[in-house]
């Protein structure tokens, strides 16, 4: 093959592959920049499309720039690659730029601008710009200066040139954005991510800048004479410039459709695939794929069209067509979705085939029409060119298309999406992609008068499909609340009403009722927020007490709690309005001033509405003030400490929502609080597994200097932190102020010793082991974040946090001398509450004359425990040896613990006097009498008789055959050993059972004594 040859054929396949490498790194710069941008600006609606229009304005100044010039460049190819050197460079060092520019804004900009919102937000969004845009222009030069060297090797094939580099950049920016998110950013966070992007433009620095060094020297060999020169236009494409801006118009008006496909489809999908992070990442990739498989296919047709502008007037209509076909296979999705996660097992395989099959569902949608998209670009771009523009028109038509995916988005995000709801909307991108095409049609050449018949006839259609799509594609609300991404069933409309749908800026809104549970709920993108059983909204008069169960038992007591820790408190913020109940609750302390709501979407607060009077003060008292705005953003504006402030945002895997769960939070919101003021955090334990919820206790550790964890139900928890070095004890007179009084009126009453079981765990007991714990919840490294949608898919639960304080021996109460006494109360406030619960249980247990609450107040519970009681009782009374002495003596575990259920450091003396009366009467063996009083000695605290009957459990433990649990042998034996002040033995005995252990080495419990035996080294060799 000759030098001519190979220049001719092989350097741009080089150069296309060259181009891959560079649509991967802008597209993970894209996706990086909106991370940072929205952890300065915020994650707000209106944060989001501001940052991607300063990116996309960037980037069609970068590519107007270009176009007006590059045909006075010598060498385009050169100037490209450093442009990519350049992008590198700032890619190194965005990090560190931003984090002092963010901190200097934070520390002393803001600060000096409070009370002056405005010029506050313009400072705001003036740094943001500064802080992407220059990188934005320099993106945005790439795809001219790449197409016109590319041309000029290949002159005569302008359309294939621009639409295999098209194909090029565009698959390397779907593969970006995947490789970004479910690699790059586990592996090293946002930092590390960026550095991969910024190494990849060096690699193309050195590839691109060595093939315009190789093009110099070829061009220097080769004679002229056997170069080519471009074609002469040919009679159809000699158009004129009202044509040609024709063309401008729709590469403009084309992204303006394209964007609000892109905005519809997001949306719809993620009530059908989840609002996770990863879920955007796959529909970005899948939309961006598109366009590359749409460019590559008018690749070998794009210079041979004998009618451009009809072909692409047909396109369009075809664009058109397919995004209305994608509403009822969008619909029929709901049903396979189901199908395909009741199928899956609830494991990491499942969750990979599930993510893989939303990628290919995200195709399914959006193929068709991305595929038609992606044609149009390189096609004006060609004609324009051989009309005789040159090298100008790719940055022209670049820079055109990329405004119009400006307003796409405004116009879609923040206008016509509220106002005319999701349906509507898509069928409003599809009209304006078919009009184009209809008027191409009607401009393009031949015949004029079958030109405006083929028109005609287009419009005719157009507005007949429009129609029909409006009026037979039925948009069930049922059906797109269903959550179907989450649970993997349809529920039954017959069992579930609508009451509220709206699509809002940031999510849709539903708002529900379930007659056979009695309750309403309300939802963002399908997912729960909140319940709350009717008859708090309709209580009935003279009814019997009722207890808190299901969401209402949080909504309760994250409040209440809350306060209890500031009961004077003045001013209070609540994150997230959910059903409003947080802030109604707040506002029934008759002490505070004023309380903020900060929602990020208004039709939430709409929608909370129909949850009154059950939430009536968050609207109807003088002091509740609403703020439509996101949580970050609204504290950075407000000058102001607050006394209480309750972050209660949607679950973590929520696309956003992490971003309330981090180090850099935790750091402002501490700066945010009056110096007695107290932060209370809520998290939920389900769908999460107890390293995530470690990373964000990690965090709050990192920056508060107490803080007190609380079980709020089964399933949720609530950090209560301070800036103190010492978290005030809770005033549970809260409990009478007024409005919380009448509010609880008709609620079984709380006592101090069952809200004193809601406590889990403080500072002080989680120091030794957070103190070195891994790298905690961070903005830069957001590990719940990317973790939570697989453990939300693999239905985990965080159940060393759930079970830490209700298994029968706790190790944290002996080893910090925090003694539970008993309580009398047969019927509990929250029967759901496992330690509030379990108390109640002993209090039946111990009472001859108790009497057994009805089922929904835990009274199953104690059935069940009165049944093991009255047959251990029975084979007591007879006073023969049982047959099977194994069975007996769990049985007498199982009762012991139902006994003295909820306690530390106390034991019933007269129910364990029974049984010791009776081993000795009845000549029980030793390994019966060993483990009931192990399990004694454990229950009063009496160490040193632990230590010495764990030594005596211990070949029965390690022989597989001990009659009690081997984990409580190992931790009892080993906490007993800390007690006596022997670390040495305790760390022997830990070890010496370790293959005994049923409890894996990285649940709570186990990570806990751990740290306690090593933090007990350290103390015993410390000088």
């Amino acid at each position: 093959m000759t030098i001519e040859s190979r220049g001719k054929y092989g350097m741009p396949a080089f150069l296309s592959i060259v181009f891959v490498l560079s649509g991967a790194a802008g597209l993970i710069y894209e996706s990086i920049w909106t991370r940072y941008l929205g952890l300065f600006v915020g994650h707000g609606a209106y944060a989001q499309i501001i940052v991607l229009t300063i990116f996309l304005g960037g980037m069609s100044a970068g590519a107007y720039i270009v176009g007006r010039v590059s045909e006075r460049l010598r060498d385009p190819l050169a100037a490209y690659a450093f442009v990519e050197l350049a992008i590198g460079l700032i890619g190194f060092v965005f990090h560190d730029i931003f984090v002092f520019a963010t901190n200097a804004a934070y520390d002393h900009l803001f600060p000096s601008l409070a009370g002056a919102p405005h010029s506050l937000v313009i400072v705001k969004w003036t740094i943001a710009g500064l802080l992407i845009l220059p990188q934005s222009i320099l993106l945005g030069a790439t795809f001219p200066l790449m197409s016109a060297g590319v041309i000029r090797i290949v002159p005569r094939k302008p359309g294939r040139v621009l639409s295999e580099l098209y194909f090029a950049n565009s698959i390397g920016g779907a593969a970006g954005v995947l490789i970004a998110g479910f690699w790059l950013l586990g592996l090293g966070g946002l930092p590390l991510t960026l550095d991969a992007a910024a190494t990849t433009n060096f690699v193309v620095f050195i590839l691109a800048l060595g093939a315009a060094r190789y093009r110099t020297k070829d061009a220097v060999t080769v004679p002229v004479s056997h170069g080519e020169e471009p074609e002469s236009p040919d009679a159809a494409e000699r158009f004129s410039p009202s044509i040609a801006r024709l063309l401008l118009i729709v590469a403009f008006g084309t992204a303006v459709a394209s964007f609000i496909y892109e905005i519809s489809w997001i949306r719809m999908l993620s009530l059908l695939l989840g609002s996770a992070t990863h879920s955007f990442e796959l529909m970005l990739s899948a939309f961006i794929l598109g366009l590359a498989l749409g460019a590559r296919g008018v690749r070998s047709r794009a210079d041979n069209f004998r009618d451009p502008i009809r072909s692409l007037g047909m396109i369009q209509l075809a664009m058109g067509l397919a995004a209305l076909a994608t509403i009822p296979l969008y619909l029929a999705g709901f049903h396979w979705a189901a199908a395909l996660i009741s199928a899956l097992k609830p494991n990491d395989v499942g969750y990979d085939i599930f993510t893989f099959a939303r990628y290919i569902a995200c195709l399914v949608v959006m193929l068709p029409s991305t595929f038609c998209a992606g044609m149009t670009l390189p096609l004006i771009t060609r004609m324009l060119m051989r009309r005789g523009d040159g090298e100008r028109a790719i940055g022209t038509v670049y820079a055109a298309n990329t405004l119009g995916s400006i307003v796409g988005v405004v116009l879609a995000a923040l206008v016509l999406l509220p106002l005319v709801g999701l349906k509507a909307l898509l069928v409003e991108g599809a009209v304006v992609d078919m009009a184009l095409g209809v008027i191409l049609l009607r401009v393009s050449g031949g015949n004029v008068q079958r030109n405006r018949q083929l028109a005609y006839l287009a419009g005719f259609g157009m507005v007949l499909v429009s129609i029909a799509s409006l009026t037979f594609n039925h948009f069930d609300h049922v059906l797109l609340s269903s959550g179907v991404y989450r649970y993997g069933t349809i529920p039954d409309s017959a069992l579930r009403k609508v009451i509220f749908y709206r699509d809002g800026r940031t999510s849709t809104v539903t708002v529900g009722m379930s007659p056979a549970d009695s309750f309403s709920w309300i939802a963002t993108n399908g997912k729960p927020d909140a319940s709350v059983e009717r008859a708090w909204m309709y209580p009935v008069p003279n009814a019997p007490l009722r207890t808190l169960t299901g969401d209402i038992s949080t909504q309760v007591l994250v409040p209440v709690i809350t306060l209890a820790h500031m009961p004077r408190a003045r001013l209070a913020a609540v994150i997230g309005e959910g059903s409003g109940m947080t802030s109604h609750f707040l506002l029934g302390s008759p002490y505070l001033e004023q309380a903020v709501t900060i929602e990020i979407e208004p039709q939430m607060i709409a929608g909370s509405r129909l949850f009154y009077p059950a939430n009536r003060r968050v609207f109807d008292d003088k002091r509740s003030r609403f703020v439509i705005d996101d949580a970050k953003s609204f504290f950075a504006t407000d000058a102001r400490k607050y006394d209480v402030i309750i972050s209660e945002p949607s679950n973590p895997w929520v696309s956003g929502v992490s971003g309330l769960f981090t180090d850099e939070f935790y750091h402002r919101a501490r700066s945010y609080l009056t110096p007695h003021g107290v932060f209370g955090q809520w998290l939920h334990l389900y769908e999460i597994d107890d390293g995530l919820v470690l990373s964000v206790l990690s965090a709050i550790h990192h920056n508060f200097k107490s803080y007190v964890v609380y079980a709020t139900s089964n399933q949720d928890i609530l950090i209560v932190a301070s800036n103190q070095d010492e978290l005030p004890a809770p005033d549970w007179g809260v409990l009478k102020d007024p409005g919380i009084a009448s509010d609880l009126a008709g609620v079984v009453p709380f006592s101090v010793r069952t809200l004193d079981a809601t406590r889990v765990i403080n500072r002080r007991e989680l120091a030794p082991l957070l103190d070195y714990y891994g790298a905690p919840n961070s903005d830069y490294l957001p590990v719940l974040d990317l973790g939570a949608e697989r453990t939300r898919f693999k239905r985990l639960t965080a159940s060393g946090f759930g079970t830490l304080r209700t298994e029968r021996f706790d190790a944290v109460a002996a080893l910090f001398d925090e003694r539970k006494p008993f309580d009398s109360a047969e019927v509990t406030t929250a029967p759901e509450i496992a330690s509030m619960r379990a108390l109640a249980v002993g209090a039946v247990l111990r009472d001859p004359n108790a009497h057994v609450p009805s089922d929904s107040n835990g009274g199953r519970d104690m059935r069940d425990a009165l049944q093991y009681r009255w047959w251990l009782e029975a084979t007591i009374a007879k006073g023969v040896a049982p047959p099977d002495w194994k069975r007996w003596t769990s049985t007498a575990l199982r009762v012991e613990s139902d006994v003295n259920g909820g306690t530390a450091g106390v034991a019933d003396e007269q129910f364990n006097s029974s049984l010791v009366s009776f081993l000795a009467r009845v000549h029980a063996p030793d390994q019966a009498r060993w483990t009931i009083a192990f399990r004694h000695a454990l229950a009063v605290w009496d160490f040193k008789a632990a230590a010495a009957l764990s030594d005596s459990l211990t070949p029965a433990t390690l022989s597989n055959d001990s009659w009690i649990l081997p984990d409580e042998v190992r931790e009892g034996g080993t906490v007993a050993r800390l007690k006596l002040g022997d670390p040495p033995g305790a760390r022997q005995f830990w070890v010496k059972l370790g293959p005994s252990a049923t409890r894996g080495s990285d649940a709570l419990r186990s990570l806990l004594l751990k740290a306690y035996l090593i933090d007990a080294h350290r103390k015993r060799h410390a000088p």
